[in-house]
């Protein structure tokens, strides 16, 4: 009798583990390509064309060469580390510039914050709404978000850092354990020496889900406790304070416009699109779908957010945009209104082609600007090391379209220029401009009323690097000679006094 031929029988539990592993792949795979995506625009340009962005990149490279004999910082800054509330950006670069050269240092913050943000709202929704990881696609749209093309970069970090702490209260608030207590009172410190704005608002969104969900006292005493040590670290170190009195409040209008910096970007129209199709997309989640759940606690804390951000000045003292930084915050809470079930993963074609079109944009923005700001670059080469260096610099664009107003202090890297609009702000930032010499304030608001003291100017300096002020030119041209001219740009070698006269204190930068 011939036997009879066998074969392995796949179990059940085999067929599951083998699909589940498959899963998995696909899950890991779609994330890969998604990180990719958010990487592009950073990687694939010399200089990404954002606002503050080189005066921090600056900033991290003269605290980490002060003492280097290879440039003369120490004439000029020093250092002034404390417990402020801004110093996630310069920790930071202070250990990536140990591992790359500065630029390439500065290119792996970048990436940290872009995907940082949509990891960390991933991760507050999957608290909030557990199995609808899909809703989270839409945080995509604001990982290259108006404060990162503006270089705010501390405070969009604080961003994600504040949806990462919430995530972790929100763990612990639902099975209370000291490890998770402690993971939250981290998250809260490090988001205090983030930005203390991203701390505030946090803070809050913490206070009105606790009166929403009348949890106990203990609750409110042991979350109030994770904030503690960023209130004592303010009340010790912090000399901010509140003794400015500048405050400005914007009109109805402008509040309105206001708004649509929720998805600011490169391409208006795919703004506003995008907004209309988040929506039409909630429209279509709830339409018949018996999986769907309001949450009706997230959405009046969406809604308090949103109140803030009518009842907030846009400027208090010289800290500007206060209004918009609510929003951010507001669009996530939205998205936490909203349980969705298995419907979303239908619907996440939406918010990838919406994604897929601002990487694009944004990368065609990006690479754009290149030709502009090589022709900036190339009058470095003019310059020697070491130069004493003003820039004068006017422009009335969109913040997100400067890239030329700090782009001088790419020389203070390349050929150690000193400069007096380095990032100076007490209680704000770890360095110090010691260096007295004169600096018309018209400069941090891109608009000079008055012309610069040209005498000052010719006595304390030795080049000037004037970038759209024409207007400017024949006046630059009696006190020194044009080496360089590229577009708007004008370079000029200062003819030096007989006798140097004493200039004024370098003005403080505006605070981000």
């Amino acid at each position: 009798m011939r036997e009879a031929d066998t074969s392995e029988i796949t179990s059940p539990r085999s067929t599951f583990v083998h699909l589940a592993s498959v899963h998995m792949l696909i899950r890991l795979a779609a994330v890969l390509i998604l990180a990719v995506m958010l990487l592009v625009p950073i990687w694939s340009v010399a200089f990404p064309p954002l606002l503050d962005y080189p005066n921090h990149l600056a900033r991290s490279f003269i605290l980490a060469h002060l003492n280097d004999p290879a440039f003369h910082f120490s004439q000029f800054y020093r250092a002034d580390w404390g417990a402020y509330p801004y110093l996630g950006l310069d920790a930071f670069l202070a250990v990536l510039d140990r591992i790359f050269p500065i630029e390439t240092a500065g290119r792996v913050f970048l990436s940290i914050c872009m995907l940082a943000l949509p990891a960390a709202a991933w991760f507050f929704l999957s608290q909030v709404n557990p199995g609808d990881d899909a809703t989270a696609l839409w945080a995509l749209l604001i990982a290259g978000n108006v404060f990162f093309l503006e270089g705010f970069l501390n405070f969009d970090l604080s961003i994600a850092v504040g949806f990462l702490a919430l995530g972790l209260w929100l763990r612990w608030l639902a099975k209370p354990s000291s490890a998770r207590w402690l993971a939250a009172l981290g998250a809260f410190t490090a988001l205090y020496f983030t930005h203390l704005l991203g701390f505030g608002i946090s803070g809050l969104i913490v206070v009105a889900y606790l009166a929403l969900l009348r949890r106990p006292f203990r609750d409110w005493i042991w979350s109030g406790a994770v904030a503690v040590p960023g209130l004592a670290f303010y009340l010790h170190s912090s000399r901010i304070g509140l003794t400015h009195n500048k405050i400005i409040f914007h009109g109805w209008d402008d509040k309105l416009d206001s708004l649509q910096m929720i998805l600011h970007g490169y391409w208006p129209m795919l703004d506003w699109v995008s907004l209309a199709a988040l929506g039409t997309w909630i429209v279509a989640a709830w339409w018949r779908n018996p999986e769907f759940r309001w949450s009706w606690r997230w959405g009046v804390i969406a809604a308090f957010l949103f109140a803030l951000f009518w009842a907030i000045p846009w400027m208090w003292g010289e800290g500007s945009d206060l209004d918009i930084r609510v929003l951010p915050f507001m669009f996530v809470a939205v998205l936490a209104t909203a349980r969705v079930g298995r419907r979303a993963t239908w619907l996440a074609a939406i918010p990838l082609l919406l994604f897929a079109a601002r990487t694009v944009s944004l990368t065609q923005h990006f690479i754009r600007a290149q030709p502009e700001l090589a022709g900036l670059a190339r009058s470095f080469d003019v310059v020697p090391r070491g130069a004493l260096v003003l820039p004068i610099v006017e422009g009335d664009r969109d913040p997100i379209e400067r890239p030329f107003t700090h782009f001088w202090a790419y020389g203070v890297i390349r050929k150690g220029w000193f400069s007096p609009y380095m990032a100076d702000i007490i209680g704000q930032t770890p360095m110090r401009v010691i260096y007295d010499s004169y600096a018309p304030d018209g400069f941090w608001n891109l608009t000079y009323d008055e012309p610069p003291d040209w005498k000052q100017v010719q006595s304390d300096y030795e080049y000037v690097w004037a970038y759209d002020v024409a207007r400017f030119s024949s006046a630059l041209s009696g006190i020194g000679d044009r080496v360089y001219a590229f577009g708007p740009l004008e370079v000029y070698r200062l003819r030096k006094l007989p006798e140097v006269s004493v200039g004024s204190n370098a003005a403080s930068a505006p605070k981000e």
